[in-house]
């Protein structure tokens, strides 16, 4: 049965399952963990995305803590134009719909990224990284700048901290589906790092495991008791059947994975095997 997360949208984004594999999960589609295919998936949402290359934050990026880890790659990416050129001619081949992320590091270079990804005509949709701190007047700004740029599906992701609030700007503004969410950033110090000084080195980031989970699960209640009449996409420390089922109960109609792809590949061809049944 298919899923549609843009109803409201005269193009549609219609996912086969409601197994998504989140942000950079695959990078851009070319960096799939051996054992899985594309077709376990209803979709997949590319690396973030920006105008121009981003090197990305410097070493360390890493640092685990109780209930997972925290990465901070700082939208690290080549630009869109040799995403264009090296990645996006094997989407199609894919067999799913490849949603792009673009970065919420740079959010008044959205409308231009919409508009050269849909003259490129090669996405399925968009995924609008909404940033932390962020005012209604803010995002209501960048999002409905984004709708009048492209008629591409819109997917507004925004931080748990931030998703009751921000919820119904994204949709008044143009929004065809939320994804709920991303955890607050944490800090914890990279183990084994120091810096050149002898200065213990520190990471922040959000954080990604099974403890981001019941983040997710609040903020995902919180939002779907708003009734803003558009779909919603669970999104952060989903690792088990029973997480995601959880989700769907309780009004998300599908789930995005992305650290349990890196961690465990074998748990998420369970995970789809599970939802499929």
């Amino acid at each position: 049965m298919a899923i549609e997360l843009a109803p409201k949208n005269k193009q549609g984004l219609s996912l086969h399952s409601p197994l998504i594999a989140g942000s950079g999960a695959v990078g851009f589609g070319d960096a799939w963990p051996p054992g899985l295919r594309p077709e376990l998936f209803g979709a997949l949402v590319t690396a973030p995305l920006t105008l121009h290359p981003v090197r990305g934050k410097a070493p360390p990026r890493l640092a685990e803590v109780p209930g997972g880890f925290l990465l901070a790659t700082g939208d690290h990416n080549p630009g869109y134009r040799r995403v264009l050129r090296d990645n996006a001619p094997d989407w199609k081949r894919l067999g799913v719909p490849v949603i792009v992320a673009l970065a919420g590091s740079a959010p008044a270079d959205w409308p231009r990224l919409a508009e050269h990804l849909e003259e490129a005509g090669v996405a399925a949709g968009l995924e609008l990284a909404v940033p932390g701190n962020a005012t209604r007047a803010e995002v209501s700004a960048w999002v409905s700048a984004v709708r009048r740029a492209s008629t591409l599906p819109q997917l507004a992701r925004v931080q748990v901290a931030e998703a009751e609030m921000l919820a119904s700007a994204c949709v008044e503004a143009g929004a065809d589906a939320l994804v709920i969410g991303m955890p607050p950033l944490a800090m914890a110090r990279a183990a084994g790092e120091v810096t050149g000084a002898g200065d213990v080195a520190w990471v922040e980031a959000p954080l990604h495991g099974p403890g981001a989970f019941p983040f997710t699960l609040r903020a995902l209640r919180a939002v779907e008791a708003l009734g803003l009449g558009v779909p919603l996409v669970a999104s952060g420390g989903i690792q088990r059947a029973e997480d995601a089922r959880r989700c769907l109960e309780i009004g998300a109609v599908a789930v995005q994975v992305r650290s349990l792809l890196w961690t465990d590949p074998a748990a998420i061809v369970a995970l789809a095997r599970a939802l499929a049944s």
